[in-house]
């Protein structure tokens, strides 16, 4: 019930902003680089009311394409790993434009865990929410203007993107870098040995 009335309260909230390009200048979150990404769904994954339904599999594949593509680009010194869990969902069917359109909402939960250490840096999961977009078809709904798969691309888009600007607010990323680079020369001279 919690879930539900969670839903009902942002179904008319604001939009949230863009995703920014991922093919702008990349600035650099400390010395963070992706490890793995672990992409989970609650067994229980509840869906909202007015809601299209989607599998736990399919929101795994959706948020694991958008983190991967948004958290692969950072080189920074150190590996840290993501576990991202989707816990509650609405899809948007079609409503009565203007009136009873619902938006498209995903909610989830960031863990993040330093790879050298293996200490997990979250105290408990971050829990984030995100709302479908503002476009000139969404006024009238998703529902109306989007298929299923387009409404979890956007959503966990969104969830990359808020994922990255929480991160960047943390404390965590200022240590030293833990990844060994070889020199040029180190590294053909170890392919070279363990083709011998």
């Amino acid at each position: 019930m919690r879930f539900v009335s969670v839903v009902v309260l942002l179904l008319s909230a604001a939009c949230a902003a863009p995703t920014r390009d991922l093919t702008e200048e990349i600035m650099p979150i400390g010395n963070f680089r992706l490890g793995q990404l672990v992409p989970r769904a609650e067994a229980q994954l509840a869906k909202g009311p007015l809601s299209r339904s989607a599998s736990r599999e399919e929101w795994m594949q959706a948020i694991d394409e958008a983190f991967t593509a948004r958290f692969s680009r950072f080189e920074g010194g150190s590996y840290y790993h993501l576990g991202i869990t989707a816990g509650g969902y609405v899809l948007a069917k079609p409503g009565i434009p203007f009136i009873a359109a619902p938006k498209s909402i995903l909610i989830f939960t960031v863990i993040v865990v330093e790879d050298h250490t293996g200490k997990v840096l979250t105290e408990k999961p971050h829990q984030i929410t995100v709302i479908e977009r503002l476009t000139g078809g969404s006024i009238l709904g998703s529902g109306f203007t989007r298929s299923r798969a387009q409404q979890m691309r956007d959503l966990s888009e969104q969830a990359a993107k808020k994922t990255e600007d929480w991160l960047r607010k943390q404390p965590w990323f200022e240590g030293p870098d833990t990844i060994v680079i070889l020199p040029d020369d180190a590294q053909e001279h170890a392919g070279q040995s363990s083709s011998e």
